[in-house]
């Protein structure tokens, strides 16, 4: 596809958006159906979203099952400015507004308000981090930075995964999917009353199968998993409500190394990852006399990572936060403090990789303390209100973290918001980049005159590396036009100093047949990014519903003089595609059925080198009888098999992402 298809594709969308609006009277639908939505993840309180001074996007329940996505990552895509890639059928990078990567390292990702960032990769292992997608009510999504209120890590935004309450849940589901390459998933789910409340019983199980090189030989990236989920929500008679949430799951995702992209001698082997975890989450909201709120949660996790024949990680983590809203007049203050502890046991079991330097941190206790206050103040009531927050985090590897954002939003009418902000977040340095050191390549020697080279990353000094830091501007608009049609424009500039990045150190002449090339951490490197992003919701009919984002993104990177940082750099550069378009039309039609069709677009990556990709989906639901539903999906199905991203954490062997086709029968009683 030309590169201006994508632009085809956004004027083509807009251009039917504004025919509706020239045809106002065309339809009368429920104005709530629109940008009434809540979000309680922008400000930590329940919003509308057309009011909310910040870029947000909150994917339904319906959007989810619309969508035919099997997992979170692929159910992401709906958002405008997320990007998501497969790098096989276990693996994705999942950033927002660039950076992105296996394991990408400025975005904070929340289930139910609970972190499921990895402090050992500094991002999310999204192959163990699965859910039944039919017990999600919501996925919010918060575009730039939110460190003000959730504190480090949350650098280009933050996503909370909600769950739904039990109590919309009662009764028995069941339901099995087969596919091409879906080999078979089950799921089950039990809701009933007990002790007053509302009780849900879950389970999930799959098997995905392997996908194929682009040479066409079978690849490594089979995916199994199962999980047991649990839910209770319980009411009590002054309003308070009381939430537990338990989970426990084992994942299997296996993988290659492809060794020889560091070696002169070919080497590529096999690894099973092994992932097994446990949480249990407990919180408490109490309404108060004044009108405000108190809100508390403790969580509990442990978990296992096993990347056998590489590196195993257990972890324990045990948080806990309070929060207070607080009506003032025409202020609205909320405060609250949060303590995390975690503590893990880190083994490397590869003499190929990490068996170089010394590791002398098998063990890490790490400690985060923080408190914050956000002030909501309406300057004009019903039209002009200023909010600005500051959060202080304490962190035992990276000390004090100052996170301050300031935003202002204007509503000139009940349907217009006008809004800016000016932020700082921080990105606080992985236990990998902290005390981890490992072997990138080995070059044998020529004798007699020519040494061997073996290529090293060593641990940096302790207390040398420092959080990344970013100052993100932003402005945005958002409309409702008509009755059916929405708009929401958002642009950016973020400013990124103190950026972690290799650099090459003195050599060390360890023989006349033996050089060592030695490379570490700092935080010698700076970017900026800068863009913007479209979406539009219109409702042509009752039965009829066009959803279309675009997002432009562009990043550089004054170059260092260093080769290794300046090589860093251009694949900073290299891994942001120009432009991602999206274009959702979805039928309601005779008897309860439905048809969806998803067109998506995303420019060429640079460096390494992905073509651009065009890819559309089709579902179609049948209800053969209430209660019962058959749905076919069909996804890529423009071409056979195509590549979306190439392994920037890992040297693994890459698998295309193919053409796919799965029934799906859900049963409801």
């Amino acid at each position: 596809m030309r590169c201006h298809t994508p632009f085809l594709i956004l004027f083509a969308s807009l251009g039917v958006a504004l025919a509706a609006r020239a045809n106002e009277q065309l339809l009368q639908l429920p104005m709530e159906a629109l940008l009434a939505i809540e979000i309680s993840s922008a400000s930590r309180k329940p919003q509308v979203v057309q009011s909310v001074a910040a870029a947000v996007f909150v994917i339904s329940r319906d959007d989810i099952a619309r969508s035919g996505a099997s997992n979170i990552p692929e159910a992401l895509r709906l958002a405008p400015g997320v990007e998501v890639a497969r790098i096989g059928n276990n693996r994705w990078a999942v950033s927002i507004r660039g950076f992105n990567g296996r394991f990408a390292n400025k975005l904070l990702v929340l289930k139910d308000g609970r972190s499921i960032y990895s402090p050992l990769f500094s991002g999310v292992v999204w192959e163990a981090e699965d859910t039944l997608l039919d017990d999600i009510e919501r996925i919010e999504v918060i575009r730039g930075p939110g460190a003000a209120m959730w504190g480090s890590n949350a650098v280009n935004g933050v996503i909370n995964i909600i769950s739904r309450s039990a109590s919309d849940t009662l009764g028995t589901q069941a339901v099995a999917s087969v596919g091409r390459h879906e080999s078979g998933l089950v799921s089950l789910r039990q809701g009933f009353k007990l002790a007053g409340g509302d009780i849900r019983l879950s389970f999930k199980g799959f098997d995905m199968a392997p996908g194929k090189s682009s040479d066409g030989t079978p690849g490594n990236d089979r995916w199994q998993a199962g999980r047991i989920g649990l839910r209770g929500d319980w009411q009590a008679g002054d309003g308070a409500r009381w939430t537990m949430l338990g989970e426990t799951h084992r994942t299997r995702a296996d993988d290659r190394l492809d060794y020889t992209r560091y070696n002169a001698v070919p080497a590529q082997f096999d690894i099973d990852e092994r992932h097994t975890g446990t949480h249990l989450v407990l919180r408490h909201e109490q309404p108060m006399a004044d009108g405000g709120q108190v809100d508390w949660q403790f969580s509990a996790e442990t978990t296992d990572l096993n990347l056998q024949t590489l590196i195993r990680e257990s972890r324990q983590t045990y948080a806990g936060e309070f929060q207070r809203r607080l009506p003032l007049g025409r202020h609205e203050l909320t405060w609250g403090a949060s303590y995390r502890y975690s503590r893990d046991r880190l083994e490397v079991t590869s003499p190929t990789i990490f068996g170089v330097g010394a590791f002398s941190q098998p063990r890490r206790n790490w400690r985060n303390a923080s408190v914050f206050v956000h002030n909501d103040y309406a300057l004009v009531p019903g039209e002009w209100r200023l909010s600005g927050g500051l959060r202080l985090d304490q962190d035992s590897w990276s000390g004090l973290q100052a996170q301050p954002d300031i935003r202002l939003a204007w509503t000139p009418d009940p349907a217009t918001t006008v809004w800016s902000s000016l932020s700082r977040a921080t990105r606080t340095p992985s236990r990998l980049e902290l005390d981890v050191p490992f072997k990138f390549s080995e070059t044998p020697a020529i004798p007699p005159y020519i040494p061997g080279i073996t290529t090293l990353r060593l641990a940096p000094e302790s207390g040398t590396l420092r959080p990344e830091k970013v100052t993100a501007l932003e402005l945005g608009f958002r409309q409702r036009v008509t009755e059916q049609l929405s708009i929401d424009m958002s642009a950016f500039v973020s400013d990124y100093t103190g950026m972690v990045s290799l650099v090459m150190l003195a050599p060390q002449v360890v023989s006349p047949q033996l050089v060592n090339a030695i490379f570490t951490n700092n935080n010698a490197a700076r970017a900026r990014t800068h863009g913007f992003e479209l979406a539009a919701d219109w409702r042509v009919s009752p039965a009829w519903r066009v959803q279309s984002h675009y997002s432009r993104l562009y990043l550089s990177s004054p170059r260092l003089s260093d080769p290794a940082a300046a090589a860093a750099q251009d694949e900073w550069e290299g891994r942001v595609p120009r432009h991602r378009v999206s274009l959702r039309s979805s039928w309601m039609l005779p008897r309860g059925n439905q048809l969806d069709v998803w067109l998506k677009h995303t420019s060429r990556l640079n460096s390494p080198a992905v073509p651009a990709v065009t890819v559309l989906d089709l579902r179609y639901a049948w209800r053969v009888r209430p209660g019962f539903e058959l749905a076919l999906v069909g996804q890529n199905l423009l071409k056979a098999r195509h590549q979306e991203f190439v392994a920037d954490y890992v040297p693994i062997v890459q698998t295309d992402i193919g053409r796919s086709l799965t029934l799906k029968g859900t049963w409801r009683f």
